[in-house]
C-alpha cells in the first residue's frame, strides 16, 4: 500500500462542510436547520485502497448525497435517522451501508460518525480471493445481517479510528491489515446478493497451496501483505487456506504471517542501536499496532521482553 494522507477540517458554515465532504470523496449538501447552532469537524486518513473519518457534527443537521465508493457508517450517538432509496433505518449504534448509485439522505443532531470508505474494485477483489465470488460485490440491503454483525462492524470502526488517531495508521503493514479486517467485515456483516458457495480442497491441492503460501509469506512479510493476498499467491479461498494451514502448521495463515514478522522484529531487534530504536515504531514496522500485544507475543516467543532484548 503505497502513502496515506491526512485531512482535517473544522467550520460552522454548512457550505464549507460540503467543501470538506467533497474532498473526501463524497457529494453532500448540508442543511442549517433554523434556530440550531451546526458545527462540522472531520478527521479522515486516507490509503488509496481505503479511508477512515471520524465526524463530530453539532447542532441538529440534515443532508443528502452520494458516494462513489462503499461507505459503512457507524453512529455513536443517539438520534440519527436515514433513507436510502426508500430503505429506512435508524443509525444509533446500528452500521448502514451506503452504496455507490444510491440516493442517501439523513436526519441527525449531535453526532459522532466513524465512516469506512471502501472502493468497490478492490472490495471486488477481496471478495473474489477470501469468498470465491465473482464478479462485483453487489450487497442486497444496506442493513446488516443481525444485531451481533452490527456490533462486531462498530467494534472494527472504533479499532480503525483508534488507529488513525493515534497515528498508528501511518504504517503500511498496520493499514494492509486494518484494510483486510475492515473488507472482510463488510462481506461478512452485510448481504452479498448472491452467496458463493465454499469448497474443499482435495488433501494434494491443499498442501500444494500451503507450500506455496508459506513460500510467498517468506519472501514478502516484510511488505504490506494481507491474507488476502496469500491466499491469492496460493490458489486458494481464505477459508481453505485456513484449513490448510491448521493442516499443516497447526496454525492460521494469519498466525503464520505474524510468526514470520515476528521473528523479522527479533532479528531487527539483535542488531538495533538502544540509543536510537524506538520499540513502538519498530513494532508498528511489522505489522503490531499496539506495544503491548507485541511485547506479549515476543516474550512468548523468546522468554523476555523486546526492550530487554534491545538491551542485550
Amino acid at each position: 500500500m503505497a502513502d496515506f494522507t491526512r485531512l482535517h477540517s473544522h467550520t460552522s458554515d454548512p457550505e464549507e462542510a460540503d467543501a470538506a465532504m467533497a474532498a473526501a470523496g463524497g457529494r453532500f449538501a448540508f442543511a442549517q436547520l433554523p434556530q440550531n447552532d451546526f458545527s462540522f469537524d472531520v478527521d479522515q486518513a486516507i490509503d488509496p485502497s481505503f479511508s477512515v473519518a471520524r465526524y463530530a457534527i453539532g447542532g441538529q443537521w440534515e443532508t443528502s448525497g452520494d458516494f462513489d465508493d462503499v461507505v459503512i457508517v457507524n453512529v455513536k450517538t443517539d438520534v440519527y435517522r436515514w433513507d436510502i432509496d426508500g430503505e429506512r433505518g435508524f443509525g444509533a449504534r446500528s452500521p448502514f451501508l451506503i452504496r455507490p448509485g444510491h440516493d442517501f439522505t439523513c436526519f441527525a443532531e449531535d453526532s459522532d460518525v466513524v465512516n469506512i470508505f471502501l472502493s468497490p474494485q478492490t472490495l471486488s477483489d477481496v471478495a473474489a480471493t477470501a469468498l470465491g465470488h465473482e464478479g462485483p460485490v453487489v450487497f442486497g440491503s444496506a442493513q446488516t445481517r443481525s444485531p451481533k454483525h452490527a456490533e462486531y462492524m462498530m467494534t472494527a470502526a472504533t479499532v480503525a479510528a483508534e488507529y488513525m488517531e493515534s497515528g498508528t495508521f501511518r504504517h503500511p503493514l498496520v493499514r494492509a491489515s486494518l484494510f483486510h479486517t475492515l473488507s472482510l467485515a463488510a462481506l461478512n456483516c452485510f448481504s452479498l446478493s448472491t452467496d458463493p458457495r465454499e469448497q474443499a480442497q482435495t488433501p494434494t491441492a491443499q498442501l500444494e497451496s500451503y507450500r506455496r503460501a508459506v513460500g510467498f509469506i517468506e519472501d514478502y512479510a516484510s511488505l504490506p501483505i494481507t491474507v488476502t493476498d496469500i491466499a491469492g499467491a496460493a490458489g486458494a479461498t481464505i477459508a481453505q487456506l485456513h484449513a490448510a494451514f491448521r493442516t499443516h502448521a497447526g496454525t492460521t495463515a494469519q498466525g503464520y504471517l505474524q510468526q514470520a514478522r515476528l521473528s523479522a522484529a527479533h532479528t531487527e531487534l539483535q542488531v538495533s542501536d538502544p540509543a536510537t530504536t524506538d520499540l513502538a515504531d519498530l513494532a508498528g514496522r511489522w505489522g503490531f499496532a499496539d506495544l503491548d500485544r507485541f511485547a506479549r507475543r515476543y516474550r512468548e516467543a523468546y522468554g523476555m521482553h523486546p526492550a530487554v532484548a534491545l538491551q542485550d
